[in-house]
């Protein structure tokens, strides 16, 4: 494989994106301008451009023009500003492959990489954003869905974490007729409140310290196609009468701003908390929850569907084996019980990450004891070892601490395991444990593991 060319004019961004991309295998050359990535591209070949969109001198738009000028056919994806979202859509139009908007994770500038120079083979199992299930209760839910796609009604999606509620919302938007145009989901909680009102509604320039230019808000750029808002139960009470405000009248206005822009962006938002209760704390307003859920959707847990447990788990073994480029394991049938006893606190996502890390550890048929997993029928339960093996009172703790207790172990176990298997590669990782890269570095503070992971040169 040829190498990337990075064209980014920050030491510092460029420095970043180097580890990243050399962390999963990547060969990388990085430039500050876009003079010397066109030196460079008329001496070798590149797999790859990544470039920002502003650069002193040529920018990356210039950039690309001379590409398609020299005939040089190189994909490229494109850095930008949200503020340049229009631009991008041009450049891309001329030529440019993809673009991402700043800021973004790692795991979204790797995903299109991947698309773009790993290309999977298709396949029915292989289909991005399918919801799949053999639940009666499911495919009642995915009616629903497909009932509301058309409209531009809010959607409220409620369920626990890992149930899929970010998986239904796509599917609501490819079903509908914005599904040419952006879907942009925003994790309410990731962000400091005092940030999230920007980062929704934009800025103009002066609004704050810090603030050089106007700045496009999420909801602009998701005019005419879906904004998710996910764990819409963390926004803050400041901007809950924002939000609803946009809602009743289509038009937002940014942070310092005098001027109303109207826009058609529909709002898809999802939950894992009991709205309900916070209402009565006064947490959460009922006036946006009723303009927030003019069809509510209720994914039921893993637990409840447990003719799905085996069928995902297959579904898994198939996918990940043709990502790992090898055959696909037999499940057996002590197995199938195994994983049908279990009680799946984190649903889909952990048996999805559960079936990932058999797979990189098995090279024979999956056995109860492929799974990290506990469960009554394999008399080895956390719960048993937490009551005999702990200080002498132990025995006379609540239920309560020892589920906490044995729940923090099993953590710290998988949280070392394959860090230890990525040879403490945190980015690595998150992704084979099915978090964001955020996460697992709080993890990893908060059971302070730092001491315990293989070092290595990567940025943390």
């Amino acid at each position: 494989m040829y190498p990337i060319l990075i064209v980014e004019d920050s030491a510092a961004v460029r420095e970043t994106l180097t580890r990243v991309l050399a962390d999963e295998g990547f060969p990388v050359s990085a430039v500050g301008s876009a003079e010397e990535a066109l030196r460079l591209l008329k001496q070798m070949e590149f797999s790859l451009i990544l470039s920002d969109m502003k650069l002193p001198g040529k920018s990356g738009l210039e950039l690309q023009a001379e590409l398609q000028q020299l005939q040089i056919e190189t994909p490229t994806i494109l850095l930008t500003a949200y503020g340049s979202i229009d631009t991008a859509v041009t450049a891309m139009k001329s030529g440019a492959r993809e673009f991402l908007t700043k800021p973004f994770d790692p795991e979204q500038l790797l995903s299109k990489i991947r698309a773009i120079l790993i290309p999977q083979p298709e396949s029915p199992e292989a289909k991005s954003r399918e919801f799949l299930s053999q639940s009666p209760k499911v495919r009642e839910l995915l009616h629903q869905a497909r009932r509301v796609a058309p409209l531009s009604s809010t959607v409220l999606i409620v369920g626990e974490s890992g149930t899929g509620k970010e998986l239904l919302a796509h599917l609501i938007h490819e079903l509908s007729p914005r599904q040419s145009r952006e879907f942009i989901a925003l994790n309410c909680g990731s962000i400091p409140a005092e940030l999230l009102e920007s980062e929704l509604f934009g800025h103009e320039a002066g609004a704050f310290t810090g603030a050089n230019e106007r700045r496009i808000g999420l909801f602009e750029a998701a005019n005419n196609g879906t904004i998710f808002l996910d764990e819409i139960g963390n926004m803050p009470a400041a901007l809950q009468m924002k939000l609803l405000r946009t809602l009743q009248e289509n038009e937002i206005r940014r942070v310092g701003g005098t001027k109303n822009v109207r826009i058609d962006t529909r709002v898809i938002s999802a939950t894992n908390t009991d709205i309900e209760a916070e209402i009565k704390k006064g947490t959460f307003r009922e006036d946006l929850y009723y303009r927030l859920g003019v069809v509510i959707l209720s994914i039921p847990p893993l637990r409840e569907r447990p003719e799905d447990i085996v069928f995902l788990a297959e579904h898994f073994i198939r996918v990940y084996s043709a990502q790992f480029q090898k055959e696909p394991l037999p499940l057996t049938s002590s197995a199938a019980r195994f994983l049908e006893r279990h009680n799946w606190p984190g649903n889909v996502r952990e048996l999805e990450n559960a079936v990932q890390r058999a797979l990189i550890f098995s090279d024979g048929a999956l056995t109860p004891q492929s799974f990290e997993l506990r469960s009554i029928e394999d008399g080895d339960d956390f719960f048993a070892r937490a009551s005999t093996a702990q200080t002498p009172g132990a025995s006379s703790r609540s239920l309560h601490e020892l589920s906490a207790e044995a729940s923090k172990r099993a953590e710290v176990k998988a949280l070392l395991e394959v860090l230890a298997h990525t040879k403490g590669n945190k980015l690595r990782a998150a992704k084979l444990l099915g978090v964001s890269y955020k996460t697992l570095l709080n993890k990893v503070r908060d059971y302070e593991l730092e001491s315990d992971i293989p070092k290595r040169s990567e940025l943390s």
